[in-house]
């Protein structure tokens, strides 16, 4: 297999289904399955009932060394043919915080490989047994085989070969942990902390300090940073060979001329350092791997986490310039490969050839505990405060980004009106910021380097002094003597290389910090709320208040009975926006209850994300195709039902008129779309997978008469299946609905 392919998920192993291409079973028939072409399940394929796929969960669970708890299985909310069991695996494995992608199967040993690179394998097959690849077990895997009940085994290539069959009748899926970062985030140090305090009852909130991040980063790599280790120890053995041939050299040469020696000796030196140099190339291989996995495995991590990020979290926070912190992870990437290259090749040089010259002489054995002690002691004296500055000097960084953003991002303020002076003024302040914090920065690192160097100088001189004294004594051969002072040479020069590298550590440090801070984002938890009756839904709430920052509103009690279309009016903007968000999930009222279809709306949104309420507030495009910011990846939001509900709100013909219609690329911005077409899009996309209740949060007071007609057709036409709140401050769309809800300041 070529290593390019290997950049999937918290291993190195990428399988055909990442690419968006076609999938197709022995018969050639293929579905939909977020919006790409899958595999249609025969129905001999629907056998695991909901026992069985529990039991598949907790094994994979374990073997991913996740919690679970068995539980009511979660109902995906779908049309058509009934829930196929591949369908329930996938849902039941998601509420378990497990992320199941199916792939085609290639080989045993393909597949077994993917076990060792840290995956987890289900494979469904046609009698409805399931099979759970776990973990290694040497040569071979545990495996789960589960019908009726779980047997384990552990098998080989062709022990799997015989499970599955000859046919390819079976489905292939790989597993791997939605949060596969979470011990890196505040929630470990949390959960710690709870664990200690929990029967005094007075756990306090904790920060994970950016040292306990990068042991726990570096843990999840435990095995391959095992295999630097060892390749480092075996290359550092075999480069005393250099000074050992150089030693037996010089007492080759103070007994005479002697060619076959020189060359024996230039031999053995030729294959030590020959294997020493592939060992290094290993090396710099495996440590490639462990960048590529860290760089897949945070970004995974914060693909799952923040669309189920808890608002509360990121309150006061700009979420895209916060995000901007992912950038972090290249400085990560590259620290962790000066660490494990030059950080562990000095270790264990350094241990290595101290010891060697522990063997030549007492006297050499005290100066390497003198050694080793001043490198230790003053390296830590002299970098205390580095993380501490680090970390500052990374915020400022982040300041002036953020500043930029803002300067090229609102032309309306600094470009016509009048901010040009205030944009310069506020970079050179913060460019002023960030110079201090790198002096601070760099006063750490220059003083450890100075030391560095001071020690080469004192160390190589000192050991000249007492070697050659002990040459004279004839308590040490002059070979020993050049050894020795190659030995130290090699070792203190290394040293003070690194001092300078030392810089590579405090970057990450910071980095680790910054990255820290997005995976400290908690999710919320996925709820399962039971069946939703089809058709509209009521809405029910007791007297809300609302009390966020600056702004205090209470919502009287009502009952909005289900297929009614009700206008909120009144004069307290911020109350009725808020009330709007409240119904979608996006914001949870201080005091009162406030129920969708008899269910808590929070938990609604939470359980039944954009199927109960649809939810069309301010303009929220992303950098993606028109058609992916409408269908947003649900399957049941097909072309041909997004061609209807843009044409339905009047958008079609402005969509189809752009050069690459559907898939247009919007900006962030919205750009090519104006902000009444923006305005439109968000309703589509609300409408587009037929909720139970639509929400509409202001945009219809953003529209011409002419698209308000339209979208009063998509609002009371006879296929309006939910029921409707709209929010206007406009009397003439209020009057268009049946009812009205007041709130007042």
């Amino acid at each position: 297999m070529d290593d390019a392919d290997r950049v999937w998920g918290s291993g190195t192993f990428k399988f055909a289904s990442q690419i968006d291409m076609p999938i197709s079973t022995p018969d050639g028939e293929t579905n939909q399955r977020d919006g790409r072409e899958q595999p249609r399940r025969s129905a001999a394929l629907l056998g695991p009932d909901d026992a069985a796929i529990q039991m598949a969960v907790a094994a994979l669970a374990h073997s991913l060394d996740l919690r679970f708890t068995p539980g009511p299985m979660m109902q995906r909310e779908k049309s058509g043919d009934d829930l196929e069991a591949i369908d329930v695996l996938i849902d039941a494995a998601e509420a378990a915080g497990i992320f199941l992608r199916e792939t085609p199967y290639r080989s045993p040993r393909e597949t077994l490989a993917a076990i060792r690179q840290g995956y987890s394998v289900v494979f469904l097959l046609d009698d409805g047994t399931l099979l759970v690849l776990e973990r290694p077990d040497g040569r071979k895997v545990e495996t789960a085989i589960i019908k009726d009940e779980m047997q384990q085994e552990s098998i080989g290539p062709s022990r799997l070969q015989e499970l599955i069959g000859g046919e390819a009748k079976f489905r292939m899926l790989v597993a791997k942990k939605e949060l596969e970062c979470e011990s890196l985030s505040a929630a470990a140090a949390r959960a710690e902390n709870e664990q200690i305090e929990g029967e005094r009852g007075n756990a306090e909130h904790v920060h994970a300090g950016p040292l306990g991040r990068m042991i726990a980063l570096l843990d999840l790599d435990r095995r391959d940073i095992g295999l630097v280790v060892l390749f480092a120890g075996v290359s550092g053995v075999l480069g005393l060979a250099t000074p050992l041939v150089i030693e037996g050299l010089v007492n080759v040469v103070s007994w005479g001329t002697y060619f076959q020696p020189l060359l024996v000796l230039a031999g053995m030196l030729l294959v030590c350092l020959g294997i020493a140099g592939v060992l290094k190339v290993l090396q710099t291989w495996v440590v490639e791997i462990i960048q590529r996995r860290q760089f897949v495995r945070i970004v995974s991590d914060l693909a799952h986490r923040f669309p189920r990020a808890n608002r509360d979290d990121l309150r006061g926070v700009y979420p895209r310039e916060f995000a901007n912190r992912v950038f972090d992870v290249m400085t990560i990437q590259k620290a962790t490969s000066t660490l494990l290259l030059d950080g562990v090749s000095i270790v264990l040089t350094t241990t290595l050839g101290l010891i060697l010259l522990a063997f030549y002489h007492p006297f050499l054995l005290g100066f390497d505990i003198v050694l080793v002690l001043t490198m230790i002691l003053f390296t830590w004296m002299l970098g205390r405060g580095g993380i501490r500055t680090a970390i500052a000097e990374s915020k400022t960084k982040y300041a002036v980004a953020h500043w930029l953003q803002d300067v090229i991002s609102m032309p309306s303020v600094f470009k016509t009106g009048g901010g040009e002076a205030l944009a310069v003024m506020r970079a050179n302040q913060l460019t002023s910021e960030y110079v201090k914090a790198r002096k601070r920065q760099f006063r750490v690192v220059i003083r450890q380097v100075i030391f560095a160097v001071s020690l080469q100088v004192i160390a190589s001189t000192l050991l000249l002094g007492l070697g050659g004294w002990l040459v004279i004594d004839g308590e040490l051969t002059l070979g020993q003597l050049v050894a020795s002072e190659l030995v130290v040479t090699v070792v203190v020069g290394a040293f003070a290389k690194a001092g300078k590298s030392l810089e590579k550590f405090y970057d990450m440090m910071a980095g680790i910090d910054k990255v820290g801070h997005l995976l400290d984002v908690m999710p919320d938890p996925r709820i399962e709320i039971g069946s939703i009756p089809s058709g509209p839904v009521e809405v029910r709430w007791t007297d809300l208040v609302f009390n966020k920052d600056t702004v205090e509103s209470t919502i009287p009690g009502a009952t909005i009975p289900e297929g009614s279309r009700v206008a909120v009016v009144g004069n307290d903007l911020a109350g009725k926006s808020l009330f709007a968000k409240s119904l979608a999930g996006l914001t949870d009222p201080q005091e009162g209850m406030l129920q969708v279809g008899g269910f808590d709306a929070f938990e609604t949104s939470l359980a039944a994300a954009g199927l109960v309420v649809g939810y069309a507030g301010a303009s929220a495009t992303f950098h993606g195709s028109i058609s992916d910011n409408i269908s947003l990846g649900r399957e049941s939001v097909s072309q041909s039902r997004i061609r209807e509900v843009l044409s339905s709100v009047n958008l079609i013909h402005a969509v189809l008129e752009l050069p690459q219609g559907l898939n247009t690329l919007l900006q962030s911005d919205g750009y090519p779309l104006n902000d009444e077409q923006q305005a439109l899009l968000m309703i589509a996309r609300a409408v587009a997978p037929a909720p139970r209740l639509l929400v509409i949060n202001g945009l219809l007071d953003q529209l011409s008469p002419e698209n308000l007609s339209h979208i009063r057709d998509v609002l009371f036409g006879h296929d309006a299946s939910w029921t409707t709140i709209v929010v206007t401050n406009r009397e003439d769309i209020a009057e268009m609905f049946d009812s009205k809800v007041s709130v007042w300041c």
